[in-house]
């Protein structure tokens, strides 16, 4: 039965339901303000001298004087709240006051945040359902204006290719290139690496291609571009796709494999921007890679920590 909206009037925090919808909205709600308060909690300052003990244990030299729990802490808000290092500094010292323990200043802040690696934590660990896609990340909050007036060049993106599960609507894998990185060329590299997690592959017509066809056969729901022959030509999953989408009609084909659950990457990236933030206020190359790497993982454990049903 198709869900049809219905709009409350009586309970202004929820807009609309859909009849027939399984999703808890009281547990999602609170889902919602529970994960960034676990996410962003501050519990580890019970444990400063043990981690410092720890981080210690393994250093050569200098010994450290605050543990990497703090520099992870700080690097969460910033990729969440674009805070400039002089203003986590601040909220470093708020919260070392309150402890009683000793403080960092912005430029040690700066040095240990850009060693630490970002690296997904909980991916799949059998095949699911999945999508690609990419999408762009501005490097310059400067307008339009600025830009047209002193005639300065345009600084470009950074673009953000990635994988997602569209059961929990998290990122299995990605990469960051720049605005020339081409989709298909990047979504093979993703999709050679973790081609043993994929059931079935959703993209769009931009991921067309022989290469991604041939990299997980007979798993790539991919509508074919216009001008695509029905011959095998080095591809016979590419083949039958083409010739089942002239058979019936795309739309059909489109029911038939269910390819609206491709706008699940959508829907990540929507949330992602709208959550994290789209700008990036890093100017090297390497660092704003770092920087989107951070909203993607961190934007990872929200969404694992998101209830709905």
């Amino acid at each position: 039965m198709c869900s049809t909206p219905t709009y409350m009037s009586s309970n202004r925090s929820i807009r609309r339901y859909f009849v027939g919808s399984k999703r808890r909205w009281d547990k999602y709600n609170r889902s919602l303000v529970d994960r960034v308060s676990d996410l962003l909690s501050p519990l580890f300052f019970r444990h400063w001298d043990i981690l410092l003990k720890e981080i210690n244990s393994r250093k050569k030299g200098r010994p450290f004087s605050i543990p990497t729990a703090l520099i992870i802490f700080l690097s969460k808000v910033r990729a969440m709240f674009n805070v400039p290092f002089r203003s986590l500094e601040s909220i470093a010292r708020t919260y070392c006051i309150l402890m009683g323990v000793k403080c960092i200043h912005y430029p040690g802040i700066f040095k240990r945040m850009r060693k630490i690696r970002q690296i997904l934590e909980e991916t799949p660990s059998k095949a699911v359902e999945s999508a690609i896609d990419s999408t762009g990340f501005k490097i310059t909050i400067r307008g339009d204006y600025l830009g047209t007036k002193w005639n300065r060049k345009r600084r470009g993106w950074k673009k953000l290719h990635a994988v997602i599960s569209i059961k929990d609507v998290s990122v299995i894998a990605f990469t960051i290139t720049d605005e020339h990185g081409s989709d298909p060329v990047q979504g093979r590299k993703i999709i050679d690496a973790i081609s043993k997690k994929i059931k079935k592959l959703f993209a769009d017509k931009a991921y067309d291609t022989k290469g991604i066809h041939n990299a997980i056969p007979g798993r790539a729901i991919i509508p074919p571009k216009r001008n695509a022959s029905s011959q095998a030509r080095g591809s016979p999953a590419r083949a039958r796709i083409v010739r089942r989408v002239k058979e019936v009609g795309e739309d059909q084909w489109k029911q038939e494999t269910e390819y609206g659950k491709r706008w699940n990457v959508e829907i990540y990236f929507s949330g992602l921007k709208r959550t994290m933030g789209e700008t990036i206020k890093a100017v090297k190359t390497d660092y704003i890679a770092q920087e989107i790497a951070m909203k993607v993982v961190y934007y990872n454990e929200l969404r694992h920590m998101t209830e709905a049903y």
